[in-house]
């Protein structure tokens, strides 16, 4: 974004330009548009560019006049004029390389009489200064060093049961819990007395801490402070050890391209409800090459899919509302799924379970989560027994054996007395021994198996032929059943094959485990929500495409930035790890001079 900002005083005009993501206008001294005036806060609003438009979104708990109207956010055209605080800002088209004209007028008038309403002096009361300075100093001079230093004749014990200032103000505070151990040996961080402790001394013991950016790439300056007590205090007052403050953050993530780490992947951000991304989401894609391939994507896109080669609808299995109450669920039972033994009514969490910390959710698999209503069963005749859920290879291993053994225990040679067994790969009927009858009566009437086997099976042929045409012609028809009409193809993505022996391949199953990994989300603390408070289209999706993550609005009805009011105050550490897993230790520090060219720092 680039502007021509023109600033009108009485007949003073200053022209200047901005070149970054955000202007922000206010009354401090760090803003782009600064109005010196007591009634405006210290950041007001700011102007941004998005989609070739100029937009004016005000600070939390603030408002925008624009042509009259009143607004948080508003889009601007050349000739709109801002009130601001009786300031007007007018809104030009673009002069030479800028794109917008930004010409604000000041009204010296009310500016004079705000600057001029608190100079009052301690002279013009008849205080004398000088003396006043004296006893001052002499009281603090008293309350800091003589006082406490009593303790050394009286001892300190004493002083610190009486109402006097004692030794505690010269202390620098209690060490952070996971320091304590170290008790009152002072050296073992401050090597030299009275020197803050070096970043060698931390990394002696946090050797395995790793950066925060691609070192080969950018270099070891982290601009924000190069030392780790930059960022991780001790003898901390607030019991946190580290900085959390967003400023921390702000200081290369405000303009990226500025702090010299310009990246096509990363975009600048300041505060998380005024002036953050939209969320970025890693998904699976399966590519020519029969492998999964990770894509980063923008939330907002509508035409994201998720290719996880799964068939699976959820608006068939989950009630719009997944904190029905009992009598509500006793209402719905007819309208929910009809399971292998009972109807049953789901909710989110049959299948959603976080991880312990609430970080991630567990994986969802077909035995824990779906075989109870959906069996795999092959055979109509024998509707107890299923296969595993496993490869085709393997499915057509266990349909070869169950067939290979009904031929040799289920034949018409047998009676259909029979009994159950469990292996370890599938449940089986093994015959009984046959009951005394009288000759030539039939122990039992005869089955539509019977005639398929009988008339299948020519007794002239070896048993061995017989065995293998009455096996092959079992598990090609049961592998059909399954793979193409009734079983696989309901959840999975199934093509023929060229191969004789397994003419099915089933593509495989990727379902996305963490969507954000650059960010950290916890369940745990989500758990007085409702799942569809964020993931709101799921009781209406009916494919397993859809992308269900909530984009940044959603979180933003919750959580504002580190100023927000009315809102959770989140900074950036709120949900972003500034040590990633994916960089090498910061010990390498060791072996480099951070006051060195950066290309000394990389060797």
């Amino acid at each position: 974004m680039r502007l021509l900002i023109r600033k009108i005083e009485a007949r003073n005009v200053q022209q200047s330009i901005f070149d970054g993501n955000a202007a922000t206008i206010g009354r401090g001294t760090n803003q782009d548009i600064q109005i010196f005036d007591k009634r405006l806060p210290l950041n007001h609003s700011t102007l941004s560019v998005a989609g070739g438009k100029l937009i004016i979104s005000a600070a939390s708990g603030y408002k925008v006049l624009v042509n009259g109207q009143q607004s948080t956010r508003a889009e601007l055209v050349p000739g709109d004029v801002v009130d601001i605080f009786g300031h007007n800002l007018e809104i030009l088209a673009g002069e030479d390389t800028a794109e917008f004209v930004v010409q604000l007028q000041v009204k010296t008038e009310q500016v004079e009489e705000f600057r001029n309403r608190f100079t009052t002096r301690l002279y013009e009361l008849g205080v004398p200064e000088r003396k006043l300075s004296w006893f001052l100093f002499l009281v603090i001079a008293a309350i800091g060093l003589v006082i406490p230093a009593a303790g050394f004749f009286v001892g300190m014990d004493t002083l610190r049961d009486s109402p006097l200032p004692d030794d505690g103000i010269w202390l620098s505070g209690e060490l952070h819990q996971s320091h304590a151990f170290m008790g009152d040996n002072c050296t073992n961080c401050h090597q030299k007395a009275f020197v803050q402790t070096t970043n060698q001394v931390c990394l002696d013991c946090h050797s395995s801490v790793n950066h925060h950016f691609d070192t080969d790439k950018f270099g070891f300056d982290y601009r924000g402070g190069s030392d780790c007590a930059d960022c991780h205090k001790e003898h901390s007052t607030t019991g946190s050890i580290t900085k959390t403050d967003q400023e921390t953050c702000t200081v290369c993530h405000a303009d990226l391209a500025a702090a010299d780490f310009a990246s096509e992947r990363l975009r600048s951000a300041t505060d998380f409800l005024t002036d953050h991304p939209t969320f970025r989401l890693t998904l699976q894609k399966y590519r020519e090459d029969d492998r999964w391939h990770e894509e980063r994507v923008d939330n907002w896109d509508e035409n994201l899919l998720e290719e996880s080669n799964l068939i699976f609808p959820h608006d068939v299995h989950l009630l719009e509302n997944d904190k029905v109450s009992e009598q509500l669920k006793e209402v719905r039972l007819r309208e929910n799924i009809e399971g292998a033994e009972s109807t049953t009514v789901m909710l989110c969490a049959d299948c959603h379970q976080a991880e312990k910390g609430g970080l991630n959710m567990k994986s969802v698999t077909m035995e824990k989560h779906c075989a109870y209503c959906h069996e795999l069963t092959f055979d109509p005749s024998t509707p107890d027994r299923v296969v595993s859920h496993g490869s085709p290879p393997d499915l057509m291993r266990e349909l070869n054996e169950y067939y290979s053994y009904q031929f040799l225990h289920s034949g018409p040679q047998n009676t259909a007395a029979s009994r159950k067994i469990v292996t370890e790969t599938f449940t089986m009927t093994l015959p009984e021994t046959r009951a005394v009858r009288r000759p030539g009566r039939k122990a039992r009437t005869q089955s539509i198996t019977d005639l398929i086997v009988e008339s299948s099976i020519d007794t002239s042929e070896p048993l061995t032929v017989r065995a293998t045409r009455f096996i092959d012609a079992r598990v090609r028809d049961a592998a059909a059943n399954l793979f193409e009409r009734q079983t696989c193809t309901i959840c999975h993505d199934i093509s023929r094959s060229a191969d004789t022996e397994v003419p099915w391949m089933v593509k495989p199953v990727h379902l996305s485990v963490n969507w954000l990994p650059l960010s950290e989300f916890s369940h745990d603390g989500h758990k007085s929500m409702a799942c569809i408070s964020c993931h709101e289209d799921a009781p209406v999706s009916n494919a397993a495409t859809d992308v269900l993550m909530p984009n940044i609005g959603s979180c933003r009805g919750c959580h504002g930035g580190q100023d927000a009011e009315n809102l959770l105050q989140s900074t950036c550490i709120t949900c972003h790890k500034f040590h990633m897993e994916s960089q090498s230790p910061m010990h390498e520090l060791l072996a480099i001079d951070l006051g060195t060219d950066k290309k000394e720092g990389e060797q």
